[in-house]
């Protein structure tokens, strides 16, 4: 069986999303990988065994390619050039685009969905009220263009989801969201999660955010509950919002930005933390998972895919998002006795063995289930 995978784009972010594709890569090690762009120096190491073919995409200035919502009027006709003549089966894994790609009608389309492309969907005007080229925000005629763009994106997106033959989603959340924009139905798949590299400490005396500094991760949530409560916070990451963010926290001693840290020096955060605070909707949310792994606990918003990986033996719930909701739950949290084996065993349903063996058989199944129409 000659297998295909395709992916958005490998160009800039590393994040879960990527260290998902490279352990799917794995479970098929002769497959070739087909994206729109593909940096070389960040990402030939994990795909070196791979074919990797690109889209025209790729001859674009350095600009324009870091700036997803720049390439929107362009990214149908990038997509629909990709050529998958001669394979048996395509596994398009994807947060946008991929999924809307033409394969031949004798080739089978798996599509592992992230979530439908949230910046032409629910996040659209805001997503890009947020985007910027340089200090600059869009002026109108800009605006104008990529908005015309759009509203031809979402007939596309909604319609050529035709030509995936079954969904997996990453969380029953995800799923819903499928079947809200797309009509379709879908089978849940969580995405692998890196517990075997978790350790073991005594706990320290403070709370840990370990995060992407964005807006749309609501962490100045956190810091003007905190700025009440006078625990101490620690808030590990990087990110266009960390200089606004710094600048609320100026002059309260309880609350220390880290910065974006090493993976060593993650484990430790994570291990020491009395919990992690996830104040964002997030489609699965893997640093939580992370968390549960060290033997440490989650206070987070009851929203999102956190809404099924997190339960009462391994976190507190806030259900809105304001202060005194964040510290309710603290006090909670402080009242509360959480068992180290249950936080663990919770973490390892997430593991990356149980996703390899979940992901294949519910490829293999779904492969010889449309095979037989």
């Amino acid at each position: 069986m000659k297998v295909a995978i395709a992916y958005d784009w490998l160009n800039v972010k590393h994040g879960g999303g990527e260290d998902t594709l490279i352990e799917i890569a794995k479970l098929y090690p002769d497959a070739d990988i087909h994206c729109l762009m593909f940096n070389k120096k960040k990402f030939l190491s994990y795909f070196s065994q791979h074919k990797v073919i690109t889209s025209h995409l790729r001859y674009f200035p350095g600009f324009i390619k870091k700036r997803p919502f720049l390439l929107l009027p362009f990214i149908r006709r990038a997509i629909t050039k990709m050529n998958f003549e001669g394979y048996d089966l395509v596994i398009s894994v994807s947060s946008a685009w991929v999924k809307n790609i033409v394969v031949p009608e004798k080739t089978m389309h798996i599509s592992y969905c992230f979530s439908p492309a949230r910046m032409i969907w629910d996040s659209w005007p805001r997503y890009l009220d947020t985007q910027k080229i340089g200090p600059f925000r869009l002026g109108a005629m800009s605006r104008f263009f990529i908005t015309k763009s759009v509203s031809k994106i979402r007939l596309w997106d909604y319609y050529a989801t035709d030509s995936v033959d079954e969904f997996i989603s990453i969380s029953h959340y995800i799923s819903d969201r499928i079947n809200k924009f797309y009509h379709r139905k879908s089978i849940v798949v969580y995405p692998p999660v890196n517990t075997a590299s978790a350790i073991q400490a005594n706990k320290s005396n403070y709370y840990l955010v370990l995060s992407v500094l964005s807006q749309y991760k609501n962490i100045e949530l956190i810091i003007r509950a905190f700025m009440k409560n006078k625990h101490k916070l620690i808030i590990a990451g990087d990110g266009p919002d960390r200089v606004r963010l710094e600048k609320l926290a100026i002059g309260d001693p309880n609350i220390e930005f880290v910065g974006r840290v090493s993976d060593k020096r993650k484990h430790v955060l994570l291990a020491e933390a009395k919990a992690l605070l996830f104040p964002g909707i997030e489609d699965f949310g893997i640093t939580p998972i992370e968390a549960l792994a060290h033997a440490t606990p989650v206070i987070t918003l009851k929203a999102g895919g956190l809404g099924e990986t997190i339960g009462t033996k391994t976190g507190v719930f806030f259900t809105e998002p304001t202060e005194m909701a964040v510290n309710d739950a603290i006090t909670e949290f402080e009242n509360k006795h959480f068992e180290k084996t249950d936080l663990q065993t919770s973490a390892e349903k997430y593991s990356l063995e149980t996703f390899q063996y979940q992901f294949t058989s519910a490829v293999d199944k779904i492969y010889k289930k449309e095979s037989k129409k």
